[in-house]
Formats: structure tokens, C-alpha cells, sequence
């Protein structure tokens, strides 16, 4: 690479400004030089100009270089910079704007490290659909621009100095004629009014905050900003009152630096958010007293003691015993199932629903929780039907174990790696510990909580942590609940909670445990990781831990995967060896579409313990699932997958157009290629191939609105 990227960096204005134009000419020429920049120039002949455009805008009107730039100060060029300076005559001139940036950031990412070039490109693709809006929206222009779009709409040739002067004279006559309506001064948009979350509804409540009326229309930027400024008072009365510690209010105020912080990469934004919500969860103050220490070096653990968890766990486990149906989509308990489970269980809860689900039993959705979380069980297809069956190699680890590492297990598997999509459920990169950890302090503010049938813990807990975290909370012998008689079409009621003299000290533990990891675990990235991660924290106070779970890996399958790839009605059947890769799978799908295989792709599915992986493409990055390190399409193996037949893969291919496929391993069978050989008794190995078997509908257009070359 000849061209230095770097070379405004550090300049004045003054400075730049005769270098730009150059800048702009070599950055795109050394663009069209890579195998990116070829694969976009394949599609769209001629380009460039939204390259160029980016750059000047980006540098003129925000003072960005492409070796500074964050994804909020691409945001700030795409939502408004752009919108506002450039003007176009019709929409169909903005189609290949999103394709040419997302390819130009993905080559940066790729040849200059640039750090946030994959979250960049990210949410350029995320804005495909919404660009086009934006540049012919009024409300995003100054009045030089509207004064064109109304002319525009009106009919008028606004590159014609008549049509202009026209339109200006029919302007001025209407604005004579109704000041107040004047066209080029448009209203902010307003949206109607919905009703928050229960847990919002009790921020804005502590702080002060009336909402408008559900359905009627409101400035979003302007009620943000009231919430905003309600935040900053609160947090002004709590620093100025007498009896408060130091600098409580730090902690309301900072809620406007988390939302407005855009200059951070993703996953350092999500670690140092975790981190702010932990170490706000319970008071920094609060540490373990000499009661706390000799409660937990006395502390007996049984089926029973604290709490009924070992006694419930070995319950769904014997429930289960060599399989039972569960939904195809979320893989869990069908209705009959919940409520003869329920009623095995050492404290039954009453329920008065219709058509329950496993939800509705919020004890049995906690357990189903760590029965993903530990790897204890797994899907296999018998038939036409989805069942959950034990994962005995685990299985057999877990027998061997004593009841205090157990319990300690799964109170990491609970705390540590429990996560929302175990159960179906999507709270981003917020796990269970930190929504238990939060919530845990609001549970002691007093010593009982009471609710009656109209003030339901819905409107206080049963949001966040969420009912099944509170029945965990309980069976960990952490809580206290009482229930009652639920009305009818209801679910669960319950009536008391009142927090058990154990949880607070585990709690404190189980805190700074994360803030010592900066909220982040290596089993995060890498499932195989055994057990243990809690074991330095709670060892010394829990002596007999000392065997911990080791999660098996999956073993390889080198046979032949036969898939069913839908999109929408047609599909193809594709066989392809365990040896190939993603990548090998996405050249026989697209092949068996007639696609050309020139834009990004990735692959999403759900691994063994119910979490959701993205494999992307080898020039993508930072995939809306990934963790930590971006896991790409030619590292992974198809004989690797943790795939049961049944299961289904999400094929995402072209970030712009999304087509999106439905991948589904129907079986696995011996490899024809993988030759016996009587004298040796080994396998010989050819190269991976594959095969498309069946073609069922017509393939689609690519490119259905494709005209002529831009």
C-alpha cells in the first residue's frame, strides 16, 4: 500500500484543504485496487462519488478523518451532515450509496486496522432501508435544500433558472397569503406516545418525571432532554442532602454520559457499561461483616439447605429422564408437561391461565435456565419432533460432584453465564447476574415488600430481574416469597418478599467477582471453558469446592451433512462433507440460487447451551451476537457445528438486500468420499466437496430493480 491514510491526521484546516481533493482521488483508486473494491466494482462499473462526498462532508461540516472517525460521528454525517448540505432530484440516486460506504468501511477494516471500521460498517448496513427517507425528508434540511424539494415536488425543473424564479414567485404568494404556513420552516416530527416498560415507569416516577398521555404525539429529542435534565436535578438534590454519602448523585448523572457516549467500540462500551451497572447495583460501601463472614463458613449445603435448588434440580432431571417433546423454536416444555412438572416440585405455585407456557411456571423456566446454562441437557429430533434429552457425558461429571460444588455451579451457571436467550428472551449483552445483581438492591431497600392483587410485583420486580430469577433467588435459600391465590386468567401471584439474612453476602461475593473481571468472563467467548470461574471468590468461604464442571467439546463429525436451504417458498438440498467449511456451504448455496457470490454474509445459530453465534464473512467484523473475537465463515467446519439433526441455521447473504435463508440439517450420513481401506483400516480423505441434490421453485432475480450502470 502506497497511499498514507494517515496523512491528514494532525493538520490544521488550513492544512487540509489543498490536500482533500487528492486524498479523496488516491483513498478510492487504492479501494478499487483490493479484492473488495473489485468485487463492488464487478456490480456498480462507475462510482465513487458517495466515497468522495463521505469524506469532504464528513471533514467540512464535522471536522472527521477517516482515521478518527467513530461510529456516532458517522451517524452524525449520515442522519444529518449529508441530508442537510446535499440535495438530489430523485430517489432512485441514493440506491447505491449504502453498498459503496459498507464495501469502503469493510476495506478499511480490513487493510488499516481501523478500529471502529466494523462497527461503522455494521450500522451503515443497518440504515439501508432508511437513507433514502432522510435525504428527501424537509426536516433534515436547512431552507436553501427545502426551498429545492418543494420545488421538486411541485413539479418544477430546479436545475432551470425559469422553473426556479417560478417556483420562488408562487412561494412568495403563498407565504403572502398564510405567514404562519411556511413550507421551508417545518415542524420537528412528532411520534404518538406509548406506554414504558414497568421499570422505566419507576425511574421516571423516582425522578419526577410526567409522562404525556398514552397516543398523543411527542418531540422525542425534547423528552428525552426533559428526562435528561429531571436526571441531573435528582442527582444534584442527592449530593446537596445531608445524610447522603459522597457523590450519590454521580450515579443518576452518569446516565447521560452512558446514553450520549458514542466514542467507544462495542464491546469496550458493553464491558464498561456492565461495569457501571455493577458497581452501582449494590452500595461500593457495602462489604462483608464479621456475621456475613461466619454465616458462609457455617453454612451447611444439602437438597434442602439453603434452599430446596438441589433437591427442585434433581426433580426436572428425573422429570426428563430419556427425553421429553419440546417446541421446535425454543425448545422448551409443552403445557401438559409444565404442570405435572410443577406439581412435583418442593413448592408448587398456582396459576389460574388458560393456555400456559413454560413461562407461566416461573420456578421451572428458572431451572430450565441452568439446565441450558450447565450443558446438562440437549436437543435431538426423533422423528418429526424436537425432544430434550440429557447430555450424559455431562451428566456423569455431575453425579460425581458433592453438594456444596453443586451448588456453587450452578450459582455460576445462574450468575456468571446465565443469559436471556437460554430462555428465548433477548436482553443484549445484559446477563442474568448483572439484572440480579441490580435488582438485589431495591429488594433490601426494605425489610418486606408487600403487594396486593391490584399492585402486583409485575409493576416492581417481575420486569427485572424477571419472575423466574426471583423463584432462583428463592430456591438458592436467598429470598423469601409468599404467594397467594391468583385471580382468575392470571398467572402467578405473589404476595411477600422479604430477602433471607444469605443474600446480600452472596451477592457482595458474586459483585466484586465481576468487577475484578471487568464484567466480562472468558466463558463468554469460549464455551469450553470448565466451571470455576466463582471458585477464587467463594472457595475460601466454601472449602469444599474443589471439582468443578468440564464442559466436553463437541465431537468433530467429518460424515456427510445433507441440508434443506429455504428461501421463502422455494428450497434446495445441498450435501456437503464435515471437512468443508462455511464458507464451501455458502458457494454451493449461492450456486444453487444462481447468485453472485459478491457481498458480505454470515450465518447465525444456537449452540448447545441456547446462546446465539454469528459466523461472518472473512472481510466482516464485529457481528451483532459476537462477543468477542469475530468468528468467520473459512474457520469453521461444518463437522464442527453443534448442530442435532433438526436443528436451523439463519444464512444471511448481501448486508444491503438481505436475503435470508433457513439452513436445516436433515441428517448425517457417510461420506462417499471418504474411502475404506481393507489393508489399513483407515480413512482416506479427499478434498471437502459438496453436491446439490434436489431443486425445488424457481430461482429469484438478484437484482430485480437493477437498470443502468451508475
Amino acid at each position: 500500500m502506497t497511499f498514507d491514510i494517515h496523512q491528514l491526521d494532525g493538520l490544521d484546516y488550513d492544512d487540509i484543504e489543498p490536500l482533500l481533493e487528492d486524498y479523496i482521488i488516491d483513498v478510492i483508486n487504492e479501494f478499487l485496487e483490493t479484492e473488495i473494491g473489485n468485487a463492488h466494482a464487478t456490480q456498480y462499473p462507475e462510482g465513487g462519488f458517495w466515497i468522495g462526498t463521505f469524506i469532504e462532508m464528513a471533514y467540512s461540516y464535522g471536522g472527521f478523518t477517516l482515521t478518527k472517525m467513530t461510529k456516532g460521528d458517522v451517524q452524525i454525517v449520515m442522519e444529518d451532515i449529508i441530508p442537510r448540505k446535499l440535495t438530489l432530484r430523485d430517489p432512485s440516486e441514493t440506491k447505491d450509496a449504502i453498498p459503496e460506504l459498507v464495501a469502503f468501511w469493510t476495506f478499511l477494516k480490513q487493510e488499516y486496522k481501523l478500529r471502529s471500521g466494523g462497527a461503522i460498517a455494521k450500522y451503515l448496513t443497518s440504515i439501508q432501508d432508511k437513507f433514502t427517507d432522510w435525504m428527501f425528508d424537509p426536516t433534515r434540511g436547512g431552507i436553501a435544500k427545502n426551498f429545492m424539494l418543494q420545488g421538486m415536488q411541485a413539479g418544477y425543473d430546479m436545475t432551470s433558472q425559469s422553473d426556479i424564479e417560478t417556483f420562488q414567485a408562487e412561494y412568495n404568494k403563498r407565504i403572502q397569503t398564510d405567514p404562519l404556513n411556511n413550507p421551508l420552516m417545518p415542524a420537528a416530527p412528532t411520534y404518538p406516545m406509548t406506554a414504558p416498560p414497568p421499570d422505566v415507569q419507576q425511574f421516571l416516577d423516582l425522578i419526577g418525571v410526567d409522562l404525556p398521555e398514552v397516543g398523543e404525539q411527542v418531540n422525542p429529542a425534547e423528552l428525552l432532554n426533559k428526562i435528561m435534565d429531571a436526571a441531573d436535578q435528582m442527582a444534584n438534590l442527592l449530593d446537596a442532602a445531608p445524610a447522603s454519602k459522597e457523590g450519590p448523585g454521580d450515579v443518576l448523572r452518569s446516565l447521560r454520559t452512558d446514553l450520549m457516549s458514542v466514542s467507544q467500540e462495542p464491546e469496550d462500551f458493553q464491558r464498561s457499561l456492565r461495569a457501571n451497572l455493577m458497581s452501582n447495583s449494590l452500595d461500593e460501601s457495602l462489604s462483608l461483616s464479621e456475621q456475613d463472614i461466619a454465616l458462609l463458613k457455617t453454612l451447611t449445603i444439602s437438597e434442602t439447605q439453603p434452599g430446596t435448588l438441589l433437591k427442585d434440580f434433581q426433580t426436572i432431571l428425573s422429570f426428563i429422564g430419556e427425553g421429553r417433546a419440546v417446541s421446535g423454536k425454543r425448545q422448551q416444555f409443552s403445557a401438559k408437561d409444565v404442570a405435572e412438572l410443577n406439581q412435583q416440585l418442593s413448592a408448587p405455585i398456582e396459576i389460574a391461565l388458560k393456555r400456559p407456557v413454560q413461562k407461566s411456571y416461573p420456578p421451572i423456566h428458572g431451572l430450565y435456565l441452568l439446565l441450558r446454562a450447565t450443558g446438562m441437557v440437549k436437543t435431538v429430533l426423533k422423528g418429526k419432533k424436537q425432544y430434550l434429552v440429557l447430555n450424559l457425558p455431562v451428566y456423569d461429571l455431575w453425579q460425581q460432584l458433592n453438594p456444596t460444588e453443586r451448588y456453587c455451579t450452578l450459582l455460576e451457571a445462574w450468575l456468571v453465564r446465565g443469559h436471556g436467550e437460554m430462555l428465548g428472551e433477548n436482553h443484549g449483552r445484559i446477563t442474568e447476574g448483572i439484572r440480579c445483581l441490580q435488582s438485589w438492591s431495591r429488594i433490601i431497600a426494605k425489610k418486606k415488600h408487600t403487594f396486593s392483587q391490584k399492585q402486583t410485583p409485575q409493576d416492581f420486580l417481575s420486569y427485572s430481574p424477571g419472575g423466574h430469577n426471583l423463584a432462583l433467588m428463592e430456591m438458592f435459600g436467598l429470598l423469601k416469597i409468599t404467594s397467594s391465590q391468583p385471580e382468575t386468567g392470571k398467572g402467578w401471584h405473589i404476595k411477600s418478599i422479604e430477602a433471607l439474612p444469605l443474600g446480600t453476602p452472596l451477592f457482595i461475593l458474586v459483585r466484586d467477582a465481576h468487577l475484578t473481571n471487568d464484567a466480562s468472563w472468558e466463558s463468554e467467548m469460549d464455551l469450553s471453558i470448565p466451571y470455576g470461574e466463582l471458585q477464587d471468590t467463594l472457595q475460601p468461604y466454601f472449602p469444599e469446592w474443589q471439582k468443578t464442571l468440564v464442559l466436553p467439546s463437541s465431537e468433530f463429525r467429518p460424515d456427510r451433512h445433507i441440508f434443506k436451504v429455504s428461501l421463502g417458498k422455494i428450497w434446495r438440498r445441498i450435501a456437503i462433507s464435515g471437512e468443508a467449511t462455511l464458507e464451501d456451504l455458502s458457494a454451493y448455496i449461492l450456486s444453487s440460487v444462481e447468485f453472485d457470490s459478491d457481498h458480505l454474509d454470515s450465518y447465525t445459530y444456537t449452540n448447545e447451551m441456547g446462546r446465539k453465534v454469528e459466523v461472518l464473512h472473512p472481510y466482516a467484523e464485529g457481528g451483532f451476537f459476537s462477543a468477542g473475537e469475530t468468528i468467520h465463515t473459512d474457520e469453521v467446519k461444518i463437522g464442527s457445528l453443534p448442530l442435532s439433526e433438526g436443528s436451523v441455521m439463519e444464512y444471511l447473504f448481501d448486508f444491503g438486500d438481505c436475503w435470508t435463508f433457513e439452513v436445516q440439517l436433515e441428517t448425517i450420513e457417510p461420506d462417499p468420499n471418504q474411502i475404506q481401506s481393507g489393508k489399513t483400516k483407515k480413512k482416506k480423505k479427499k478434498a471437502p466437496v459438496g453436491e446439490i441434490l434436489a431443486i425445488h421453485g424457481e430461482s429469484p432475480e438478484q437484482y430485480p430493480a437493477y437498470e443502468e450502470d451508475w
